[in-house]
């Protein structure tokens, strides 16, 4: 669901770290943050038919060989608290469509990816 103005509260406590300090560590990885992430890459649209699993691949490839362990966390369904927020997302990714809203606050596109 996210956090509004997280980076904001977490600055005052942050530590920037090299990746190779990882080794070793457990660490929580957002998996709807990288599945989705990895659909907006423009040089791979067009050109890598699932860019979501080549990025998931390489992603986790590289950590493990690294002696990281991953734990992977997905949100469940959407509170209605954010239907209008989704609503909108979904308005602007892909234009207005018949669709009521309790329909366009589901996650079909991302449980689908996955």
């Amino acid at each position: 669901m996210g956090v509004n103005d997280l980076w904001q509260i977490l600055e005052p406590v942050k530590q920037h770290i090299h990746l190779q300090d990882l080794s070793g560590k457990t660490i929580a990885v957002d998996l709807s943050l990288w599945v989705c992430e990895a659909q907006t890459v423009k040089k791979m649209i067009g050109t890598v038919k699932k860019p979501h699993l080549r990025n998931l691949f390489f992603r986790i490839s590289y950590l493990t060989q690294m002696n990281v362990k991953l734990v992977f966390v997905m949100e469940g369904e959407p509170p209605m608290l954010k239907a209008d927020v989704i609503s909108k997302r979904t308005q602007t990714r892909y234009g207005p469509s018949g669709k009521s809203r309790s329909q366009k606050t589901g996650r079909s596109h991302f449980k689908s990816v996955l």
